[in-house]
């Protein structure tokens, strides 16, 4: 029988965090904000269920696609980070120094260059599934990156903890890159899910 293996904890070289805190502190955020919006439009949607009081049923289709649209981003928000914990699953985190800018596409996507070694001439599209938006503060000293750079993964900003998920911005111009990528390194992609472009809910 099969074991999941653990996420593995970020070193302590940097700040001390490790990676499952960041994802507990992801799922914990997007379970907050649901509850918060909850309160609100979950006595909205019932208060003509409850009092059988016709005048109110505006008030009730309201609170149910309000639910229903938190409930979506509940899901995106949860989905997303699940998606990274699979990369940290699969891959092993090393610290990529410097960071370059390349573009913010706002709110959430970002263009960077990874640092370190092989690193540099790729441009990755990041999405930020944090919380905020633009540049996390101090990402261009460096990031705690799991991954391949030519199928994509998944990082943590040390300090702001801020989760990026990333894939090359060109995709389809490195397609034949990754179909000559060999057997065991497209089949560590998969396992990790990033054999496909991915397009990350949040």
């Amino acid at each position: 029988m099969s074991t999941v293996p653990k996420i593995p904890q970020m070193p302590t070289a940097t700040d001390g965090t490790d990676v499952q805190g960041v994802l507990r502190r992801h799922y914990a955020v997007a379970l907050k904000r649901f509850a918060k919006f909850a309160v609100v439009l979950l006595p909205l949607f019932l208060s003509a269920i409850v009092t059988k009081i016709d005048y109110l049923l505006p008030l009730s289709i309201a609170g149910f696609i309000g639910l229903l649209s938190v409930a979506f981003l509940l899901y995106g928000r949860i989905s997303s980070a699940r998606r990274c914990a699979r990369v940290f699953r699969t891959y092993p985190l090393e610290f990529r120094a410097p960071v370059g800018k390349v573009h913010e596409q706002r709110p959430l996507t970002l263009y960077l260059r990874l640092g370190g070694e092989g690193g540099g001439a790729r441009i990755m599209r990041a999405k930020r599934l944090s919380d905020g938006s633009g540049w996390p503060e101090g990402i261009e000293n460096g990031i705690w990156f799991a991954g391949d750079e030519l199928f994509g993964g998944a990082a943590v900003v040390p300090g702001s903890e801020v989760l990026l998920f990333m894939q090359p911005s060109e995709w389809k111009e490195t397609d034949a890159e990754r179909r000559n990528a060999g057997e065991e390194r497209a089949g560590k992609a998969g396992r990790a899910g990033l054999k496909q472009y991915v397009v990350p809910r949040i």
